[in-house]
């Protein structure tokens, strides 16, 4: 299993990787790279894709943390109702525009993979995070 980006292995990594929305497949795309057998074309929209989400990503990060540390800092000092709802509202728009990002970035690839590289990838995400496909939850191998 790949490590959690945050150092959460283990359980509580799977755990977390099973309740994700959206499965992680770009690391998979990049650590797999050779075993793909990606195509100098396509090797150069993925760094572009990667190039052109760095900035933005790292904008987007920056922006959810201070959205989150204004809530939790208003939480702390007591504030509730009217005081709260703008905050709230932020932190729930950088969570959906984190997921569009996400589903934006599967979409991308499963456009620029060939239907075979795309088989190659999924099956090692069902591999890693013991998903399978059709049936309802997360099972171990």
């Amino acid at each position: 299993m790949m490590p959690h980006p945050h150092g959460m292995p283990g359980w509580h990594g799977q755990k977390m990787m099973a309740n994700a929305p959206v499965p992680m497949l770009m690391p998979i795309v990049w650590r797999h790279a050779v075993e793909l057998q990606l195509t100098p074309s396509q090797e150069k929209q993925l760094k572009s894709w990667r190039e052109e989400q760095k900035t933005q990503w790292q904008s987007q990060r920056t922006q959810t943390e201070n959205h989150n540390r204004a809530l939790r800092d208003a939480l702390l000092r007591g504030e509730t109702g009217s005081a709260l709802k703008p905050l709230q509202e932020a932190v729930v728009q950088d969570h959906a525009a984190m997921l569009q990002r996400g589903i934006a970035q599967v979409e991308f690839l499963h456009k620029l993979l060939t239907a075979e590289q795309w088989q190659k990838v999924t099956g090692i995400y069902a591999k890693m995070a013991h998903w399978q496909p059709g049936k309802e939850g997360w099972h171990k191998p």
